[in-house]
């Protein structure tokens, strides 16, 4: 693909404005086309900050199109954030522009493995609950009528809530898959859609696909020139790679769950019709090896629970916070090295007794499948026995971060969780993806806070080497802020208190209700803390209510209909946390008005960002300026970013933490948004401004 390719496709009057009556030429746009295609000619890594309505998809789709049509031998991978935006490309971007440009090659959508049902785990199941299957209003009744239906066999798709006991029954596991041995391969909904992922040029991946990808082939020591969870690769493209150090974390951790290891030995020992996993194999092996088997799974339940009880009594004297260990703790876990010691000590022997028995067995081809998902569970317990014996194994610690979480099950049941995290997942990345890939383009609406990309490059391991390309672009949104987007920041807003949150709550409620009422609706609140959520909302359900306004909360339904929902009606509001920063597309008049309860600061006590912070302290740093204030600035980026989706909108961002005014570090922040009609405010005019701004002449 050629410079004049580029031109010809983006320019004023070019390919895109012809096929699209409404299209409006965006030099950022074009621009970054040209970057895109230099990064494929030159096996360069690009960064590229694109603002909102730049169009940054069909800027980099562009080039991967030509490339893939180009080179038929090469493969490109794109990663994006959400499910949303694969549909999005799969769906309507890339079937568009192969209707505008004439040309196509084969193109493929692929989530986890685990988002497909299994057939013949489905059918294992099905078999042990005969009784069930035949009653509609079942559970596994009704999975059974949708799966005689589906056509993707996508558990995403399934019409209903499954519960986690079920999905985690019937869903296709990679460990227990046996392929071609399968009977039922022929009708594998996941094994056709690796069939199709075999065949594309283009493949439309997650974040969460493309990390599981990595980390396999950096544990397996593999390159990219083999399959792996993806197929062999060599261009990649990162949509939303501001989320890059988090879903690498998160990937690259180790864990023990007791409910996970619970539900291991449960399977081994759960009775499918007659008899039990392990009961099935028992008649073809050492009876000596079974009886030991058994006792050390009765034993193994009894540790586990211990341990829990333990973990979980005395979590709940801090409200289950999770907590961060550091070496000067290690002498105040003396009981929890003793019983966790124990769970390892005998699920390292579980294990080993397991494979023992499975060595030694003379079962028939006919029972493959449970020979082989036996073995699994084996190596499943063995894996979090060594979770356990790192983390209780004090003299070879490490830099990593080593911490206990808190998790809540939809029974509402605490369970407390072992883990073991990078400090920084930089030479991950650079090892795992960066120096094994021919193209790298990481692009979103915030990667730079006008530092050259320094901040987000330290986080990921970018640039890695002074000879590899490293190339870096900066497309300003093309909307007109100053015009269209009022920004008031009331500098006498309360500081919040910890020991005296009461007035700041009550000047929250006061103030988000005369705002949204002036507004008429059309109102996202983004608050840091679920719990202020629901001390404002309490106070101010009954005021909506009264004025005939609707107004939804973070929990009211999933995440995906809670947003449906409010984007489908233009007068509601939504009041909502964390993972509603970003995400939220809502054109027009449904979203006018964003109200920021607090700047987004991350909650000092997280264990993984609280040793970030003290190792850049320790080593003579600033962990405020290095990391905290970079991160909250790129997270008030995004939510500001939530309101101006296309040139005609209008709307009002109100940030109620006067920090931003009276810090100097507020200024810095402010710098990092777009310049907007910025005028000083006080709270008492603040119902004034937004509805002249609104609805004035």
């Amino acid at each position: 693909m050629t410079e004049n390719d580029i031109y010809r496709i983006f320019d004023e009057g070019g390919t895109l404005s012809k096929g699209f009556p409404q299209y409006e030429y965006r030099e950022g746009q074009l621009k970054m086309a040209l970057q895109v295609r230099e990064a494929f000619e030159n096996h360069a890594i690009l960064s590229v900050e694109a603002g909102t309505g730049i169009g940054k998809s069909f800027a980099y789709l562009v080039p991967a199109l030509y490339n893939a049509m180009e080179h038929p031998d090469e493969r490109t991978v794109i990663a994006t954030s959400t499910i949303n935006l694969q549909r999005q490309l799969y769906d309507k971007d890339i079937p568009m522009l192969f209707r505008l440009l004439d040309r196509s090659c084969p193109v493929a959508m692929a989530v986890g493995r685990n988002n497909y049902v299994c057939i013949r785990r489905f059918m294992e199941q099905r078999n042990d609950v005969p009784l069930l299957v035949n009653d509609p209003s079942s559970e596994i009744g009704k999975f059974s009528e949708w799966l005689s239906t589906t056509e993707t066999g996508l558990l995403g798709e399934v019409p209903f809530r499954l519960s986690d006991e079920l999905r985690g029954e019937v869903n296709s596991d990679a460990d227990l898959c046996q392929g071609w041995n399968c009977p039922h391969h022929s009708k594998c909904f996941f094994a056709k859609a690796k069939q199709k992922e075999k065949e594309a040029k283009i493949i439309i991946g997650n974040h969460h696909l493309l990390f599981s990808d990595a980390q396999s082939r950096y544990e397996n020591q593999t390159d990219y020139t083999e399959d792996g969870v993806l197929p062999a690769f060599n261009r990649l493209i990162i949509d939303e790679a501001h989320n890059i150090e988090a879903n690498a974390t998160e990937y690259f951790t180790a864990e023990y769950d007791p409910a996970q290891m619970k539900r291991q030995l449960a399977i081994i020992e759960r009775r499918r019709g007659s008899s039990s996993l392990l009961e099935k194999l028992a008649p073809y092996g050492d009876q000596e090896l079974v009886d030991r088997i058994h006792d050390d799974i009765l034993l193994l339940n009894g540790q586990v629970d211990t341990l829990d009880q333990y973990l979980v009594t005395l979590f709940a004297k801090t409200d289950f916070q999770p907590c961060l260990i550091k070496k000067e703790h290690q002498g105040k876990l003396v009981e929890f090295v003793r019983m966790a010691s124990d769970v390892a000590a005998t699920s390292g022997r579980l294990a080993s007794k397991i494979e023992k028995f499975l060595e030694g067995n003379k079962a028939s081809d006919d029972f493959k499948s449970n020979i082989n998902e036996l073995s699994v569970r084996g190596k499943r317990i063995q894996t979090m026995s060594s979770v356990l014996s790192d983390f209780c194994n004090f003299p070879l610690w490490t830099d990593d971060i080593h911490w206990f979480d808190t998790e809540t099950n939809r029974k509402k049941t605490k369970r407390i969780l072992v883990k073991i995290t990078p400090l920084s997942i930089a030479h991950v990345l650079v090892d795992a993806i960066f120096k094994k890939l021919d193209t790298v383009v990481c692009t979103s609406a915030t990667l730079s806070l006008g530092d050259d990309f320094a901040f987000w490059g330290s986080r990921v391991g970018l640039p890695y080497d002074d000879e590899r390309p490293f190339l870096r672009g900066v497309y300003p949104s093309p909307f007109d802020f100053k015009r269209r987007l009022l920004l008031l920041t009331p500098s006498d807003a309360p500081e919040y208190k910890k020991d005296n949150p009461e007035p700041y709550i009550a000047y929250i409620a006061k103030t988000v209700w005369e705002s949204t009422l002036s507004a008429g609706g059309g109102t996202l609140v983004l608050f840091t803390s679920y719990k202020m959520l629901k001390e404002v909302r309490q106070r101010l359900q009954e005021q909506f209510d009264k004025n005939h306004m609707t107004l939804y909360g973070q929990g009211d339904m999933d995440r995906f209909s809670l947003l449906k929902t409010f984007i489908q009606e233009s007068d509601s509001s939504l009041f909502a946390t964390s993972s509603f920063w970003e995400g939220v597309d809502a054109p027009g008049q449904t979203l006018r008005m964003v109200i920021i309860v607090k700047l987004p600061f991350q909650v000092p006590s997280d264990p993984v960002f609280k040793a970030r912070c003290d190792a850049l302290d320790a080593q003579g740093g600033s962990s405020f300026m290095q990391l905290g204030l970079p991160t909250t600035t790129m997270k008030l980026k995004q939510g500001f970013g939530r309101l101006l989706r296309n040139k005609e909108d209008r709307g009002v961002v109100m940030i109620l933490d006067s920090r931003i005014i009276r810090k100097n570090y507020g200024m810095a922040m402010l710098r990092a948004l777009p310049e907007s009609f910025h005028p000083e405010v006080l709270s008492g005019n603040i119902s004034e401004r937004v509805e002249n701004f609104l609805y004035g002449a």
